[in-house]
């Protein structure tokens, strides 16, 4: 029994890693699942303040995730609006392109949308439509740059995760 165990336990840190480009926050994923696994072997490997680490981990790369379009956005000459519109963007853009095919839709939903929504409301805000595609650029660099910052993290959590348990 304790083989289906761990294959469950690697099953939903994998998972964790691969959810992420459907919006899905797999780094509380991961975290959860290191918790049960703590919470059934007694803490022995897995202790409270390593969950401590790994739920800080999380909670930093959704605000950097969040952040990285808008900062990019902003630092392309984007206004405050612009910034708005890439967070908006990219979460409405991943909504809509989840059905069209679950991964690749996803993601490019996201980065299509903060570009559109930074492009958008930057141009209606400020009235400048020519500065608009190179704000929508930079909300799109951001929306890649923080997806990919937020996978690699959550491999090192579970590159952290597996040095405890093995």
């Amino acid at each position: 029994m304790e083989i289906v165990g761990m294959i469950i336990f690697w099953i939903f840190l994998i998972a964790g890693v691969v959810v992420i480009p459907f919006g899905i926050a797999g780094t509380f994923v991961i975290v959860a699942d290191a918790l049960v696994y703590a919470l059934i072997t007694g803490f022995d490997k897995i202790t409270i303040p390593f969950l401590a680490v790994l739920l800080g981990i999380a909670v930093l790369m959704e605000i950097i995730e969040a952040a990285f379009g808008a900062v990019l956005a902003r630092k392309y000459g984007g206004s405050k609006w612009a910034m708005a519109g890439a967070v908006m963007g990219g979460f409405i853009g991943a909504v809509l392109g989840t059905p069209v095919t679950p991964i690749i839709g996803t993601l490019l939903g996201a980065f299509i949308g903060a570009f559109l929504g930074a492009s958008l409301l930057h141009g209606v805000s400020t009235g400048k439509w020519d500065d608009a595609l190179t704000v929508g650029l930079g909300a799109f660099f951001g929306a890649v740059s923080g997806k990919v910052s937020k996978i690699i993290a959550a491999i090192v959590m579970v590159v952290m995760i597996g040095f405890r348990v093995f």
